[in-house]
């Protein structure tokens, strides 16, 4: 086909506030601007079903019960006529199986790992049927379920392009209640990503842990799922409280354990002070801008867009060495990794950046040279169309 307009449909099982749905939101609306007609077929409708129409993103919901479901999935595929049918979960991968065989489209399933012992396990059937299986990271590739019986299995590691914030760090933290700065790794213009940052001497330990007008300010961009570790961070906070380390996070999302993890910072005497819970938001790079740090806990990750997104706006990161996150961050050189189910280590490294803000400025700026040379969404979305031309 060469370079032609390609007509591709993204298969995704909701249209929810997850990290998997905004990527592929921005997916479809970066080949419409190279040229191509994507479109979006989801499951379910969700939050970001507004936010797509006010794209101009075409999306087609499925609604009803399962005949009907099956009904409006194979319509929307036959009127779309589709190259390519792109599925990004196990759930939309079986529409997308059906989509294939009504079509003869190729199909390209993106291994998110966000899933892994949450949703459906594909069939072999469907993994013989896709035509290209995508890991986002090469640990996601290796733990495919479709090696031995797929025989396309690649790597695209996910790329970002970053969002603008629309206010001020300053505006952000007095809406949600905190005083000006406590010790800004991100709030101020950072120096040329050719300068680098100058490292540091970790901190005294008599040093007190930064909080004026505030506690040090931390944020989780993530679904209420268990595997994202949010007790973990919750027994964490309540540790700093203990040691009196003035540190808040903003816990950012929604999902199915909601509750419970509500019902465990009550218990841990946190809900609304070490721990505030913002729900789904549409303004994350704005509450990115007003955090000090940025943290996630998981216990398995593919390659998880929020991190990138972080170390792009120079937050200093900490993380768990799961999936794909090695791939993209070496402990003390970009961020800073702690052992999985470890509240004691994860308190200790957020101390760490609350007891030495140059080792945030040290960690955040490298990590935007990372991110801004090796994981442009640009370069990711130029890969993914070779991937699907190469197919057609």
């Amino acid at each position: 086909m060469g370079t032609s307009m390609l007509r591709i449909v993204h298969a995704v099982s909701s249209l929810n506030g997850g990290g998997m749905e905004h990527f592929v939101l921005r997916l479809a609306e970066a080949q419409r601007r190279h040229g191509h007609d994507a479109s979006i077929l989801a499951l379910r409708g969700g939050p970001l079903e507004e936010l797509a129409r006010q794209r101009a993103l075409p999306v087609t919901v499925l609604r009803g019960r399962l005949p009907a479901r099956v009904a409006q999935g194979a319509l929307a595929f036959a009127r779309r006529r589709p190259h390519v049918i792109h599925a990004h979960n196990p759930t939309s991968l079986h529409y997308a199986t059906v989509g294939k065989l009504l079509t003869r489209a190729r199909l390209v399933f993106t291994d998110h790992a966000q899933t892994r012992g949450i949703i459906r396990v594909p069939s072999r059937f469907e993994w013989r049927e896709t035509d290209a299986v995508v890991g986002c990271s090469q640990d996601t590739a290796d733990k495919s379920g479709a090696v031995g019986v797929a025989s396309n299995i690649s790597v695209i590691h996910n790329g970002i392009d970053i969002t603008p914030a629309r206010r001020t760090r300053e505006e952000v933290r007095a809406e949600l209640g905190f005083g000006a700065d406590a010790a800004p790794a991100a709030a101020s213009e950072p120096a040329a990503a050719s300068e680098p940052a100058a490292a540091s001497e970790p901190a005294a330990a008599s040093e007190p842990a930064v909080s004026s007008g505030g506690a040090f300010l931390g944020i989780m961009p993530a679904a209420f799922h268990p595997v994202k570790g949010h007790d973990v961070l919750l027994r964490a906070l309540a540790r700093l409280r203990d040691r009196g380390v003035a540190v808040t996070v903003l816990i950012v999302g929604d999902g199915d354990e909601r509750d419970r993890i509500h019902g465990l910072a009550r218990e841990l005497g946190i809900h609304g002070k070490e721990a505030r819970f913002l729900g789904f938001r549409k303004d994350v790079p704005d509450l990115l801008l007003a955090a000090d740090f940025f943290v996630l806990p998981s216990r398995d990750e593919g390659l998880p867009l929020a991190v990138l997104e972080a170390m792009a706006r120079r937050l200093p990161v900490v993380v768990t060495p799961v999936g794909g996150v090695p791939e993209v961050v070496r402990s003390e050189e970009h961020g800073l990794l702690v052992p999985v189910d470890d509240p004691d280590a994860l308190a200790g490294a957020i101390e760490r950046l609350a007891r030495d803000p140059a080792l945030g400025r040290r960690l955040g700026e490298a990590g935007h040279v990372r991110v801004r040379d090796d994981f442009s969404f640009e370069k990711m979305t130029r890969k993914y169309e070779q991937l699907y031309l190469s197919l057609t």
